[in-house]
């Protein structure tokens, strides 16, 4: 992972009043020094499709096809295992299954040939 990752990743991981303060010191409004280190958060890596998609044992259009959540980082997409196991477990993706399931079983009907 390179620095800018890393950096992205922190931010996205840091509660909002550590942010507020990162903000005010990148823009020279107060100093550097923190009155207290805070611990360390764990990271969790952001995935792409296919590291998603081995993970959890399916394909990729699957996962493409059932609409994961996930982040554009970098202008690409990239997804946290915890969160699309989340997901995968929550009453909005069972409706979306449903559905998916319904146009399979009645695909839409082709219209009628002429003569």
């Amino acid at each position: 992972m390179t620095g800018l990752e890393e950096l992205i990743q922190a931010a996205l991981l840091a509660p909002a009043e550590r942010r507020s303060e990162a903000l005010r010191v990148l823009r020279g409004e107060a100093p550097s020094v923190s009155p207290a280190p805070l611990p360390p958060t764990p990271s969790e890596p952001h995935l792409t499709l296919r590291e998603l998609a081995a993970q959890l044992s399916v394909s990729v259009c699957t996962l493409w096809r059932w609409k994961v959540p996930g982040y554009a980082l970098g202008g690409r997409q990239r997804y946290r295992l915890s969160e699309v196991e989340a997901y995968l477990t929550s009453p909005k993706f069972k409706r979306r299954q449903a559905v998916l399931r319904a146009e399979r079983r009645d695909p839409v009907p082709s219209p009628p040939r002429k003569p």
